[in-house]
């Protein structure tokens, strides 16, 4: 969260168990993610949000979770908070929920999964590069109960389980690239042939590729003309604190194809 304050290491514990016993203190926040060549809706992006005396941005507290020895318990706790609110999902539209990958497979969170297995086919799971390294067998093993459901599965360009060489077995539905790619790939020729090589990969393995971080029409305009599918970013939409919010944005005529 921009202008806040790093809080001191002593103040984390006594915040995290706040969070803990008080579930309302995290919420989940959704930021549109949009079909490129369509210009509509396709999904959105589950982003925490905490509501504490002690001021730090969301990768701060999962930082000072994971130095706690807590970090899948909050995750388990935000997932949470984002299935809860999938009732409130338009037609058509995807949620992708923030997963570090050591933590799809802890057994709390594969029973969080496992209740939700009816609202598979509405999410994603979005594996972060957060957390400890995984197996690839056993991470594979993790995912496939919720795809075999019909759910999702997003992974980060070059920090997934198994790199770049594990595509082709992983298959993933979306792959991510962030700002670092995003950032001048209107003006840096080098950058656009890596999106554009990206591209065809991930379409051969019959996935789409989503760059976040988009923030001006020229960045837009580049990344459509590279073939990236999907997009997000505060130039795309804001996150609202919930997928009603979002609806009345759209003055609920909100869908997603």
């Amino acid at each position: 969260m921009a202008g806040t304050t790093a809080a001191r290491p002593a103040d984390w514990p006594a915040a995290l168990q706040q969070v803990f016993a008080e579930p309302w203190r995290l919420r989940p926040a959704f930021q549109p993610i949009l079909d490129l060549g369509r210009g509509s809706v396709w999904g959105f992006q589950a982003l925490a949000r905490f509501i504490s005396p002690l001021r730090a941005s969301p990768p701060e507290w999962l930082e000072a979770a994971e130095a706690l020895g807590l970090r899948t318990r909050l995750e388990e706790r935000l997932l949470v908070a984002a299935l809860d609110a999938l009732d409130e999902l338009p037609d058509g539209c995807r949620v992708l929920l923030p997963l570090g990958a050591d933590a799809v497979a802890a057994p709390a969170i594969q029973r969080r999964l496992s209740r939700a297995a009816g609202l598979a086919r509405r999410i994603l799971l979005d594996i972060t590069a957060a957390g400890e390294s995984i197996d690839l067998d056993d991470f594979a093993d993790a995912v496939e109960p919720v795809r075999r459901d019909g759910g999702g599965l997003a992974l980060l360009a070059g920090a997934s389980p198994g790199g770049l060489d594990a595509l082709a077995r992983l298959r993933p539905d979306v792959v991510k690239v962030g700002r670092e790619y995003v950032a001048d790939v209107e003006s840096d020729g080098a950058r656009r042939s890596v999106v554009e090589g990206l591209v065809a990969l991930v379409e051969a393995l019959g996935g789409r590729v989503l760059a976040v971080g988009i923030e001006d029409q020229g960045q837009l305009d580049a990344l459509a003309k590279a073939g990236i599918a999907l997009g997000q970013g505060f130039g795309l939409g804001r996150p609202l604190p919930s997928l009603a919010a979002n609806l009345t944005r759209a003055g609920g005529r909100l869908s997603c194809d």
